[in-house]
Order: structure tokens, then sequence, then C-alpha cells
């Protein structure tokens, strides 16, 4: 798994600590999740410096 892919799932997690449905799975709807879902749809090519990631060039 990539950084980039990483950094998304913790994120997207993080995310989901806000709201006790989303926590819990329950089936909803909410901004939330919406944010969530969003943020798993991203696609792009990583852009590393140094062995380092420096952030994401975003395809469309």
């Amino acid at each position: 798994m990539s950084e980039f892919e990483k950094q998304k799932f913790s994120l997207m997690a993080e995310l989901k600590t806000l709201c006790a449905h989303c926590r819990n799975e329950v089936a909803h709807n909410c901004r939330i999740q919406t944010i969530a879902d969003q943020i798993n749809q991203l696609r792009g090519v990583p852009l590393i410096v140094n062995d380092r990631f420096n952030g994401l060039l975003i395809l469309k």
C-alpha cells in the first residue's frame, strides 16, 4: 500500500470517529460520510521527492 493510500485510509477512519453512526457502521446519510466517500475516490500520482511523500497530482 502506498503512502498516499495509508494517509487516505487514516484520514477516513479519523473522520468517521466524529459521527456515532459512521463509527458503528450504521447505514445513514451524513456530511461526514459524504466527505469520507469523496476522499476515498481521490486518484492521482503521488509526488515523491527524496523518498518523501509531498502531495498528489490529481487526475481528472
